[in-house]
């Protein structure tokens, strides 16, 4: 169920918009890391393969050490959701995949150094995955330094600097490579959280927009019809508003729409909602409300409203509002329970406006 704010935004505070997108992220690397680690386990498995072609040291031993690497590696990424972070679980992948590499390409002359060029493509390609910086490095670190470890004791004093180059580059270009993509991943993001709330809302009151409103009172509907549940619906139309605008313009009569708006968010209770249906007519879903009870929501609403002066109009104006409310029973589909407000709507505009009137049975 949406929050709705007086202001009528749905656009959350800028750190709340943060914790969302890092969910988001989280989410993100949770599905790719059982491909990617996957994949990655593959590479490694081939790269034991074209050793053991290429490189009679290479034993059938060690060929089993790397197999039982990669499969101890597997699950990292195939732990439940309940598991650690995927973040931890995608640089468990790195260090045992590394490790793998390593240990098997021991035997081997300069093996380290034949096993780099894998391992590092495989550093670059995390940015594809983990586009958080931070969170990239975080996930390298560990097995960079082991790498960079290895070259000093392991190579050459001439090819080491190669190694420790690599464990430089790899990182500091997948983080390139995932900034960027964070970036365009985030701006995306707030565009369809934009277009989203576009959909959604209506762009001059801040209600929601007659479809969102539509597809929310069914679904709560159906709720309150298979349970048992009250719920009522409430029908408002603002008191002679062609007159308003005729009088003061439609500018003022824009901040009479907004200001019943704020008021039904303020008066009524955190779990109802409140859409535009059209022009001045409004319409406020009110669960677990029965006729007692959504009476009394009215009347609170059509109380503050009329009392209300409306922020930018002349200190005279005063605006009124009528309101029907219909009451769920057991035969209602959403569009006659609106018809039945409705029509105590029209009610309450004969009685004389300025009032609130429940709909009969039947």
């Amino acid at each position: 169920m949406p929050t709705q704010s007086m202001s009528g935004k749905a656009q959350a505070p800028s750190a709340e918009t943060r914790r969302i997108f890092e969910r988001r992220c989280e989410r993100y690397l949770r599905r790719l890391l059982p491909g990617f680690g996957a994949v990655f386990g593959i590479g490694v498995l081939c790269d034991g393969l074209w050793s053991d072609l290429v490189e009679s040291a290479q034993s059938p031993a060690s060929l089993v050490l790397r197999l039982g690497l990669v499969a101890i590696a597997s699950f990292a990424y195939r732990m439940p959701r309940s598991g650690p972070p995927p973040a931890v679980r995608a640089g468990a992948v790195y260090l045992v995949h590394g490790t793998a590499l390593a240990v098997t390409a021991r035997p081997l002359a300069d093996g380290v150094l034949h096993a780099m060029p894998l391992l590092f493509v495989w550093m670059v390609a995390l940015g594809l995955v983990e586009t958080r910086p931070r969170r990239c490095l975080q996930i390298l670190a560990p097995t960079a330094l082991l790498y960079a470890t290895l070259g000093a004791f392991m190579l050459p004093s001439t090819a080491a600097p190669v190694i420790w180059a690599a464990c430089l580059a790899a990182p500091a270009l997948a983080m390139s490579l995932g900034g960027r993509l964070l970036h365009l991943r985030h701006d995306i993001w707030l565009r369809e959280r934009q277009l989203l709330h576009a959909c959604r809302y209506d762009s001059l009151s801040g209600a929601l927009s007659r479809q969102y409103l539509t597809e929310l009172a069914r679904h709560d509907l159906s709720l309150a019809q298979r349970h048992g549940r009250d719920l009522s619906v409430a029908m408002l139309d603002i008191d002679h508003f062609k007159g308003v605008n005729d009088t003061y313009g439609h500018a003022i009569g824009d901040a009479v729409i907004r200001a019943l708006t704020a008021t039904c968010v303020k008066t009524l209770r955190t779990t109802d909602y409140v859409g535009r249906l059209g022009g001045e007519e409004f319409a406020c879903v009110l669960p677990e409300a029965g006729a007692e009870e959504a009476l009394a929501c009215a009347e609170r609403v059509r109380d503050a409203f009329a009392n209300l002066r409306i922020p930018g109009a002349p200190h005279d104006l005063r605006c009124t509002v009528s309101i029907g409310i219909a009451v769920r029973r057991d035969q209602h589909d959403w569009e006659t329970l609106l018809r039945e407000a409705d029509g105590a709507l029209y009610g309450a505009k004969e009685g004389g406006r300025n009032r609130v009137k429940l709909a009969e049975p039947g």
